[in-house]
């Protein structure tokens, strides 16, 4: 946007004067700049009309730096000023397969060893990122192909009794690691790091069923007499075509389902209560009770798959985990953890270094501690 428009919405703004769409781009704007441009409006401006903006605010909403405006403003300044750190979202491929690189200065050891496993029903395990392009695998009348670098695809190609016994197999993500499957019935779904898949070579009977831990994005392709069911520790989500994201890490104090496209039913499996979600709604699941949050925005819950971290509201405990999952290193808070909440976007392939340097924003520090073989990272906030 040209300096000259973004300072009269930014004085729209200020005067409470927007929209809710143009209040809303304003706190999330910086979610819409291409990874190649660069913003038009000095840092400088920036600064003076958002700090115009804030001082405009009640009393009771000024909090220093840790208001949700100057959080974004930070995030802001701190994307712009770092050309090869950080990244917007982008219409790109990702290499999923590539390593999460950790700072070669500071951290000696990269992740080459986290790989992608495919376990067979016979417990043949395939080491996926050392596989060559072309078929991997036929196995019981399936044939596996990795079609490029971090994505495979199964095909049924034996058209024979469909009531005999269904191999059943496991794909696997290790920290810093994620990997795309295309199903047996044209269903694409993208795992996250330290995540497992657990699916059929073929689809038979009267329903489609898999189990997820961890993470995973689905493109369910839409068979009418045949419903798609995924099955977490905590819940049994029933869908016939649609797009959703589950977040479902034993690490995390909630399992969370945001809907994308279509419309989905989500089964607590304790007390069999259920919801039915439409695109831009979320489900949560925390000690065995569900509930609905509406107006989420699901593309920011789905950009992992893309190769960015994205925090908007972040609260440190959930990127912590987030990056010790991504670079496979220990990350702990010294001393009471504050409230305070994070902004801003890291690309995946850069290092964890460039990764912490968005905590400095927020009146946080880190330091890197030796533990044994592996690196610990401690992050305070004095």
């Amino acid at each position: 946007m040209e300096e000259d428009k973004l300072k009269a919405l930014l004085n729209r703004y200020q005067l409470n004067n927007c929209s809710e769409e143009e209040k809303r781009w304003v706190e999330t704007w910086y979610n819409h700049i291409s990874r190649d441009s660069k913003p038009e409006i000095s840092q400088k401006a920036m600064e003076a009309d958002l700090q115009n903006i804030y001082n405009s605010l009640p009393p009771f909403k000024k909090r220093g730096l840790k208001t949700p405006l100057l959080r974004i403003a930070a995030s802001v300044f701190f994307i712009c000023s770092l050309a090869t750190g950080i990244y917007l979202y982008q219409k790109q491929d990702f290499h999923h397969n590539r390593p999460a690189q950790l700072a070669a200065d500071k951290f000696e050891s990269t992740l080459s060893h986290s790989k992608s496993y495919l376990t067979l029903n016979n417990s043949t395990k395939i080491t996926l990122d050392d596989a060559a392009i072309g078929i991997i695998a036929e196995h019981q009348g399936v044939k596996i192909t990795k079609i490029k670098e971090g994505v495979i695809e199964f095909k049924n190609t034996d058209k024979g009794n469909e009531n005999k016994a269904v191999p059943i197999h496991i794909l696997s993500t290790a920290r810093g690691s994620q990997y795309q499957i295309i199903l047996s019935d044209g269903t694409k779904v993208w795992l996250n790091a330290l995540s497992s898949f657990k699916f059929p070579s073929s689809f038979t009977g009267k329903s489609r069923e898999v189990e997820i831990t961890g993470e995973g994005y689905f493109e369910v392709a839409k068979h009418a007499n045949q419903p798609f069911k995924v099955k977490t520790d905590q819940q049994l989500v029933e869908v016939l075509g649609t797009h959703f994201n589950i977040n479902s890490y034993n690490d995390e104090t909630v399992t969370e389902t945001t809907l994308l496209e279509g419309s989905i039913k989500v089964i607590e499996l304790k007390s069999k209560n259920s919801l039915l979600l439409k695109p831009g709604e979320q489900s949560i699941i925390e000690d065995h009770k569900i509930a609905k949050v509406s107006l989420v925005n699901a593309l920011n819950v789905t950009h992992w798959k893309n190769g960015l971290f994205q925090f908007q509201n972040s609260n440190i405990q959930n990127v912590m985990r987030q990056l010790s999952r991504w670079y496979d290193v220990d990350i702990e808070f010294d001393g009471k953890i504050p409230d305070t909440k994070l902004w801003g976007e890291v690309h995946r392939n850069e290092t964890a270094e460039k990764a912490l340097e968005i905590i400095s924003y927020f009146d946080l520090k880190y330091s890197i501690e030796n533990k044994g073989q592996r690196k610990k990272i401690i992050i305070s906030n004095n």
